[in-house]
């Protein structure tokens, strides 16, 4: 298995420096700039927190997992842990910035658990009505953190961050067309251990019927788990994870293209070519040569 997160990327850790032993963060970009901590943040690094980051004024670029992207005031960024980030705001930008833990979100149901899945949407350009909604929990949450705590704050700071999480599954169920939020217990905890599993073995096999066996169901109750909580069919969401993790070893690392297709479970690296540009709509060493680009200007 690829263990993307062993390669040589820096890694910034959660740190509590706002208020000690809470594993909730409020801040600003301009505070973070004040602090020198923006620098260092546009050659590729990983985080190992999430990040949700709304712009307020200004501008810049972002690179996600070799997507990038310009934001703009009313662009919204969710980065999570082990995703490869690069972000170089101008100097005119500004944001705000709610960083926290894996462990810190409230335990919702199996959709929104899903929404810091790394195949999902990491950006949306808010206008409007639902840039005013978002904002407004924003300045709640931030109303909160600088509260001091008087027995209650982290429960609330963690009810005011499930507001936050059910705002942005709102919009990707309205910008991606994603199914409603009619998905029982049952198949929304098969797909999170779909995921899981997933996540485990997606350089071993990509075949449906291997991950229904290591989950103890058939592959159509699989399917139907994926259908209900992500729209897609259970080989796509398998075939999605395999293109995300060669995107990330073609444009952050030097490893040769045919070590990249072992390393993927791939026999003949002409079958992962095939397989890349199907995904990707551009060959392996053509995506290689324009991420490097990108990273050059």
């Amino acid at each position: 298995m690829v263990d993307f997160a062993s390669l040589p990327l820096p890694v910034f850790p959660y740190v509590p420096a706002w208020r000690s032993g809470l594993d909730l963060a409020m801040t600003t970009l301009r505070e973070l700039r004040d602090q020198g901590s923006v620098r260092a943040l546009a050659s590729p690094h990983r985080l190992d927190f999430h990040q949700i980051l709304v712009v307020t004024a200004g501008s810049g670029s972002f690179a996600v997992d070799s997507s990038r992207f310009e934001c703009r005031t009313g662009t919204l960024v969710w980065t999570r842990p082990n995703q490869v980030i690069e972000f170089s705001p101008r100097t005119d930008m500004d944001a705000d910035v709610i960083m926290f833990t894996e462990t810190f979100p409230l335990h919702l149901s199996a959709r929104v658990g899903m929404l810091d899945d790394v195949l999902r949407p990491t950006h949306w350009q808010l206008h409007g009505s639902e840039l005013l909604a978002f904002r407004r929990v924003v300045c709640l949450l931030r109303e909160e953190f600088q509260r001091p705590d008087q027995g209650l704050g982290e429960e609330l700071l963690k009810h005011l961050l499930a507001v936050a999480m059910l705002h942005i599954d709102q919009m990707c169920r309205r910008r991606h067309k994603e199914p409603g939020t009619g998905v029982s217990g049952e198949q929304g905890e098969l797909f999170l251990r779909f995921r899981r599993e997933l996540d485990r073995s997606y350089a071993v096999t990509r075949l449906v019927e291997d991950y229904a066996a290591a989950l103890n169901c058939s592959t159509r109750a699989l399917s139907r788990a994926c259908r209900a909580v992500a729209g897609t069919s259970a080989k796509d969401v398998i075939d999605s994870r395999v293109a995300l993790e060669a995107r990330r070893l073609l444009g952050h690392t030097d490893l040769p293209i045919g070590a990249i297709a072992r390393r993927l479970g791939f026999s003949e690296v002409t079958n992962f070519g095939k397989f890349f540009t199907r995904r990707v709509n551009m060959t392996p060493g053509a995506f290689r040569r324009e991420a490097r680009a990108a990273q050059a200007r």
